[in-house]
């Protein structure tokens, strides 16, 4: 279905094309996360990688850099040197801004869709985080797009607003230097459109890819290039504010527009969970307005409890995009009370009610009343109302009787004699644990790790007339959630083991007691554990970096690793297209390490053409993953007639550029370089190629001790200059 999908979406495209005037060829570099490195899609069909072939029929000597990394975030990408704040990541020099400045790219493209969001990044720390990095794009001179958040299936209701917050930001920030990821690509709930969605929640499929290139390419990148930017903006609208004010609970929207092209009316709509909206009217909008202009709507219906609002804007008659949402809350009216709190706890065996007022008004009395079954109530006793209380109080009520099985509470308010409200229902169950335990007799209980969940342990010793074990987590061992049972023995003479595995996965501590019922209805707790998941379970191998650079002809593969836990070895693993693999080697993994370790690898065989490398890695209990792709293109021969006139069209040096020493026995430095990196490629007089480094570092040396006498030339950045080498 997604190919039919796709070939669909192929044939519409060949009906028409994008307006493409310049056939400049310019460098473009993508930083993001796993949309960009093309999740989701098939070999080659990630948008990145259809943007790609795009430019190349505009000139074949387009260039595009994809830095993108999967589950990376804004502070991934910020300048080198930035110190962020603590517990939020700290650049990656490899794929960061900096990065990207250092292939001297003429445009950089952003796409970062909800990593962010996910991670409880807010949305001030992301604006921070773009400002930085176009900051330092501008000192550059190089221009930036960025496009906006897409939608996700995992995400409660307000990380989805967050999402459409950042969204709105993006079109608001960067104007027609934003590209739209968003519109189209959602269903009517704000998850990904069944069509596009790949099938994890997360990701795209092929066709999603593809509307994504097809939303790229029409923002007219190579002409913005060219001619300093499109003619007219890319995006019917832009809107700056949208804010909500109660007036006598009723509530106004206002909002205002950068500006609009064929902007027919915002419809305003209404929710009151923020899910389900309903139209309330319609605004007419200016239509075309270079300057942008200010709205607004009265909701004539008097409020009395929460509403949320969108506009739903209209471009040439068309759904074009829902706002963010902005919620109203009306004033509340004067009511006799408000309970802030309402609790039971134990007293010595015996349950204790306690209760706090934020104010009070006319209030006579709280009426106790306790159920054995949450159903059927009974007044227990009175307690006397402060009456009128501007700032609250505090009451308590014993319940004398001693309880064996758990009880509930509800307090009947009575105001000016008359009853007012029922409270919420709240439970107790009796410590009996202070008394004598001679039903559980837990004589151990531990938690381990067990892979990537957490185990509990227990013994007991001489059960009498068990019924269960309820076990009961908390992750900061106040607030109590009961996440599975185990039968007791119910008579059991001597030592019994028990244990579960707790079926949820965690990445931080987590505390654990058991909830211990007789068969009378008797509650016993024990002590509290705390457990620490193994985290490097389900992630091995800790890959920090992983590159391929020629060497002599050959590929030259690096990786690093930042930890390592039961690994047994990496297969390096070579393909032609990225979609057949053929193992061509093995390198033994360091087992267990808390530190960095670093590998290297050469591919034994001399390839042509564009190679694809990845890492097959292996544990110790045979399970693998695999790395990223790296790719490699290894070039061709220097052509003969080139060759042929070496000596008159080569020189020692080309201007400030030179080479030293020459001859060279050893080492050379190439001096005169600006400090960013540079593509050095070395020939011999035959035209072989035994030198490449596309990310030579100024300053670095060149290792000619292996190379044969004779004359080689060295090309630096793809013929911006040429110089001649002699080698003794």
């Amino acid at each position: 279905m997604r190919t039919v999908l796709l070939l669909l979406l192929l044939a519409i495209d060949s009906t028409h094309s994008y307006a493409q005037t310049c056939t400049t060829p310019y460098r473009i570099v993508i930083l993001g996360s796993s949309t960009a490195a093309g999740m989701g899609a098939t070999p080659n069909h990630g948008w990145v990688a259809l943007y790609t072939q795009y430019l190349k029929t505009i000139n074949t000597n387009y260039q595009v850099f994809n830095l993108a990394v999967g589950n990376y975030t804004t502070y991934d990408i910020n300048p080198t040197g930035y110190v962020p704040p603590a517990s939020r990541p700290s650049p990656d020099t490899a794929h960061n801004i900096t990065k990207a400045l250092s292939l001297q790219p003429h445009a950089i493209i952003i796409n970062l869709p909800t990593n962010d969001v996910g991670r409880g990044y807010t949305l001030a720390e992301q604006q921070a985080n773009y400002q930085r990095v176009i900051t330092a794009a501008n000192a550059r001179g190089v221009k930036v797009w960025v496009a906006t958040t897409q939608p996700r299936n995992d995400y409660s209701a307000q990380m989805v607003a967050n999402l459409k917050a950042m969204r709105d930001w993006t079109f608001s920030y960067f104007g027609d230097r934003s590209i739209d990821f968003w519109t189209g690509m959602n269903e009517p709930n704000d998850s990904i459109k069944r069509a596009y969605s790949y099938g994890d929640g997360i990701h795209l499929n092929d066709a999603g890819h593809y509307v994504l290139y097809t939303r790229v390419v029409a923002r007219g990148i190579p002409d913005v290039l060219c001619n300093g930017g499109p003619s007219q903006p890319q995006i019917p609208v832009v809107l700056t504010t949208f804010t909500l004010m109660n007036t006598a609970n009723r509530f106004r929207l206002n909002w205002t527009t950068a500006y609009e092209k064929n902007v027919s009316r915002f419809v305003v709509e209404r929710s009151s969970d923020s899910l389900r909206f309903a139209v309330l009217g319609n605004v007419s909008a200016t239509g075309n307005d270079s300057t942008g202009k200010s709205y607004t709507y009265l909701d004539t219906a008097l409020q009395t409890a929460k509403q949320f609002y969108r506009l739903n804007v209209i471009v040439a008659d068309t759904h074009y995009i829902y706002t963010g949402i902005v919620r109203g809350i009306p004033a509340q009216p004067q009511i006799p009370v408000t309970l802030t709190a309402l609790t039971v706890s134990n007293n010595t065996n015996k349950l204790q009610v306690n209760w706090t007022t934020g104010y009070e008004r006319n209030v006579t009395r709280f009426a106790v009343e306790r159920s054995s079954d949450s159903l059927r109530f009974a007044v227990l006793g009175n307690v006397t109302a402060t009456g009128n209380e501007s700032t609250g109080k505090s009451y308590t009520y014993l319940d004398t009787t001693l309880h064996k099985t758990k009880q509930f509470y509800r307090l009947n308010v009575i105001v000016a004699d008359t009853h007012y409200i029922y409270s919420s229902i709240v439970r107790g169950i009796p410590d009996t644990a202070s008394g004598a335990n001679t039903y559980f007799n837990i004589t151990s209980f531990q938690v381990q790790s067990n892979q990537n969940k957490l185990q509990l342990l227990w013994y007991s010793n001489n059960e009498k007339s068990t019924k269960q074990f309820i076990i009961e987590r908390s992750p900061d061992s106040a607030n109590w959630n009961a996440v599975g049972t185990l039968a007791a023995a119910g008579n059991y003479p001597g030592s019994r083991f028990y244990n579960f595995t707790d079926p949820n996965i965690y990445n931080r501590l987590q505390y654990y007691r058991l909830n211990m019922e007789t068969t009378t209805g008797l509650h016993f707790f024990s002590t509290v554990i705390k457990g620490m998941p193994d985290t490097m379970y389900t992630q091995p191998f800790r890959i920090a970096s992983f590159s391929v650079v020629l060497q002599q002809t050959k590929a030259q593969l690096r990786w690093t690793t930042s930890a390592e836990k039961n690994t047994k070895s990496f297969t390096v693993e070579r393909s032609p297209d990225a979609a057949v693999w053929t193992a061509i080697g093995t390198v033994n993994a360091a087992g267990n390490a808390t530190t960095a370790r670093s590998y290297t690898f050469q591919d034994p065989v001399t390839q042509t053409g564009a190679v694809s490398y990845r890492l097959n890695m292996l544990t110790h209990d045979n399970r693998r993953f695999f790395s990223s792709v790296v790719k490699i293109t290894f070039p061709g021969t220097l052509s003969i007639a080139r060759s042929q006139r070496f000596d008159t069209y080569y020189t020692n040096e080309t201007g400030s550029v030179r080479i030293a020493p020459n001859p060279v026995r050893e080492n050379a430095w190439l001096l005169g370089l600006t400090s960013d990196n540079h593509d050095i490629r070395i020939f011999d007089a035959a035209g072989r190629m035994i030198y490449c480094n596309p990310q030579f570092q100024t300053g670095k040396s060149i290792d000619a001790s292996l190379w044969a006498r004779g004359l080689y030339i060295i090309i630096i950045d793809e013929g911006r200059h040429h110089l001649k080498l002699l080698k003794q």
